[in-house]
Formats: C-alpha cells, sequence, structure tokens
C-alpha cells in the first residue's frame, strides 16, 4: 500500500502546480498537458522505488515515457496562444465566479482520480516479478507501438488541416481521418490496450480494467460525446458520420486506398 500511495504523490503535486497555472493564466485547458505527465511520473516513481525491475515494468515505464513526453509536447504546442478550449470555456461560463473552485474539484481533483484508474496496467507491471514475455505480453508489444503511431500521426494529420486558413471549423478527413472519425482515440486506446497486456498475467488480470475504462472514457464520456456534440448541427459532419466509423477504423476504406495508390 505505501508503495501505491508513493507512485500518487507525484500527480498529486502536478495537478496542483498546474491548477495555479490555470487560476493565473484563467485557462482551465492546462490540464490537458499535465494529463499525460501525470502517467510518467507514476511510472517513474514506481520505477525509482522498486529495487527488482521485471520485464514488464521496464517495458511499460518506457513505452509509458515515450507516449507521455510525445503528447504532453503535442498538445503544449497546439494549444499555445490559442486560449481556452470550448469545453473548460463552457463550464466557465456556466461556473461564473465559483470556476475556480469548481475546476479544482470537478476538473483537477477528477482528473487525478481517472488517471489512478487509467494507469492500472502501471501498476501492474510494477508488482510484477516476471523475468520473460509471455504471448499476451508480446502481443501488446505489436499493439503499441501501431497504437501509438496511429495517434501520432491522426495528431499531426489534423493540427496540419486545421492550420489551414479557412479550416478551423471544417471536418477533417484527410490521411487517417478518412477511415475514423477519432483517429487519435483509436491510437490511444489501442496502445494502451498494449500496456494491459503487456503488463498482464493470471495474478494481475486487473491490468486491463485500466485501457476497459479509458474506452469508456472517451467513448461515453469525455471525448467522442462532447465533440461530436459540438458539430451535430454541421451538415459536413452529418455526412462524415454517415460515412466515417466513430473510433475503430473502416478497413474496407483503408484497403481501398491501398489499391488506388498502388
Amino acid at each position: 500500500m505505501s508503495e501505491v500511495l508513493t507512485m500518487m504523490i507525484g500527480p498529486v503535486l502536478l495537478i496542483h502546480i498546474f491548477y495555479f497555472i490555470a487560476v493565473i493564466k484563467k485557462n482551465l485547458s492546462v490540464i490537458d498537458t499535465a494529463w499525460s505527465l501525470g502517467f510518467i511520473l507514476i511510472a517513474l516513481t514506481g520505477f525509482f522505488y522498486n529495487t527488482n525491475h521485471s520485464v514488464q515494468e521496464l517495458a511499460v515505464s518506457i513505452l509509458v515515457l515515450f507516449w507521455g513526453v510525445r503528447l504532453a509536447a503535442f498538445i503544449h504546442f497546439r494549444n499555445s496562444g490559442k486560449g481556452e478550449d470550448f469545453r473548460y470555456a463552457a463550464w466557465r461560463k456556466d461556473w461564473g465566479s465559483k470556476t475556480n473552485l469548481i475546476a479544482y474539484f470537478k476538473v483537477y481533483w477528477l482528473q487525478f482520480a481517472l488517471m489512478q484508474i487509467v494507469a492500472l496496467p502501471i501498476f501492474a507491471a510494477h508488482f510484477s516479478s516476471k523475468q520473460e514475455f509471455s504471448a499476451l505480453n508480446l502481443l501488446g508489444l505489436l499493439f503499441w507501438p501501431i497504437g501509438f503511431i496511429w495517434e501520432a500521426i491522426a495528431d499531426y494529420q489534423k493540427n496540419e488541416f486545421k492550420n489551414i486558413p479557412g479550416n478551423q471549423h471544417r471536418i477533417c478527413r484527410v490521411g487517417l481521418w478518412n477511415f475514423s472519425r477519432h483517429a487519435n482515440y483509436f491510437g490511444e486506446t489501442l496502445l494502451w490496450w498494449g500496456l494491459g497486456l503487456i503488463a498482464f498475467s493470471p495474478e494481475a488480470w486487473w491490468s486491463l480494467l485500466g485501457p476497459l475504462f479509458l474506452n469508456f472514457l472517451l467513448l461515453k464520456v469525455s471525448g467522442v460525446p462532447l465533440i461530436e456534440a459540438r458539430h451535430i448541427k454541421n451538415p459536413e459532419f452529418a455526412q462524415y458520420a454517415a460515412e466515417t466509423p466513430v473510433m475503430i477504423p473502416s478497413f474496407s476504406k483503408i484497403l481501398k486506398a491501398i489499391k488506388e495508390r498502388f
């Protein structure tokens, strides 16, 4: 139990640092940058706390570090100078003068709580003593790079599209976004399923609850519903939604694109 609490100290400090930044800048969006950094702190704290590292812990710690640094850097530079994200701006309008107080619990502490559940693969890997990979662990090692590359490409393609004058309020259908309405989320969930499988063992079956919970959050809570509600009255989006699956890519479209290219 003391190890788990120790691994939580970093994220607790992190959310408070970013909370004070948000108050000073009057921009709650900074929490989006802190999200992936929190997982890095959990992984590194557990890694340095441990003295006998399993192959699972080594793999998960390294992969979380790569993922977290890339995502935090991307979100920071994407959001820099662009003001508060539409989600937080809407809440600020609803909460009025109590925004900072409500956000402290409803945004920042909530993010911390959600982070601990999604991070279950990191905790499972930390407590593992295995020195070899099972077939499922190897499958996770296959899933992770596919998801990581998919998410990175999707983020780059959408960012480039939105930076073209006149495209800010248009629907991105370029590249991977032609195969999935939330291509970045597909990559994100795939790489987390990879981490869950890498950390999996019969004793730590609960490592898979992390990616399962992330799927639920993205599909039903804070990801897809909020973004799509913003475009629900857009005729361009209506056509896009009719032709393109929500998250899992249309493999028929992928095959068609490959045939047309080659």
